[in-house]
């Protein structure tokens, strides 16, 4: 997954009601050291009326961004710098692989792998390797897909990193391409998508 950004700015997620996402500027007062953050709500309302949840807050940005993530899961075994948010995933071995970012969770629960912000340019491609459902029992419960996607507004949009693509289709050039969605193989596969013009960096 692939995002962008060129100034500080906290990204913030926040129940209420339904889910949302929310991304502020940090005021030039803001930015010094010593600076706290703070979230305060002057009155309840009451049980179930004005509770709230916070979540995946992240406070910060770098002017200038790495050109690249590269990452095995190996070394140390520990999260590094290049990810924002690793939900629901845990280092571990799996299919065969001694090391490997294992995305596991409760039913019905999400997971998520987010790089930390990074600058992409034109031509340029991600490459990974990918296995669902290794292991699994026949008959069982099916493996929900993993989709990869980018987000070039702080995480508040998203979008897959290649589309369906039909012959048929206008823009399509008459060849077919798959969409960066990938479902149960039961083996590991080596992908590598050339990164769109939109995901491309100003």
């Amino acid at each position: 997954m692939v995002r962008r950004r060129r100034s500080l700015l906290p990204t913030i997620a926040l129940l209420r009601g339904v889910c949302s996402y929310i991304t502020t500027k940090l005021p030039t007062t803001a930015r010094k050291n010593g600076v706290r953050i703070g979230w305060w709500q002057p009155r309840h309302s009451g049980q179930s009326r004005a509770d709230w949840i916070i979540d995946e807050i992240v406070i910060g940005g770098k002017e200038v961004n790495p050109n690249e993530v590269n990452d095995d899961f190996g070394a140390g075994r520990r999260r590094t710098v290049n990810w924002l948010q690793m939900a629901s995933i845990r280092y571990d071995d799996y299919c065969g692989i001694s090391y490997a970012a294992v995305g596991q969770s409760a039913p019905g629960e999400s997971v998520v792998l987010t790089t930390s912000d990074v600058t992409v340019a034109d031509g340029d491609v991600i490459e990974f390797s990918i296995a669902i459902g290794c292991g699994a029992v026949d008959g069982a419960e099916p493996a929900y897909p993993v989709y990869l996607h980018y987000s070039v507004d702080y995480g508040v949009s998203w979008h897959l990193v290649a589309a369906e693509c039909q012959p048929t289709e206008p823009g399509c050039g008459g060849r077919a391409r798959t969409a960066s969605v990938y479902f149960t193989t039961g083996r590991w596969q080596r992908v590598v998508i050339p990164l769109p013009s939109t995901a491309v960096s100003p």
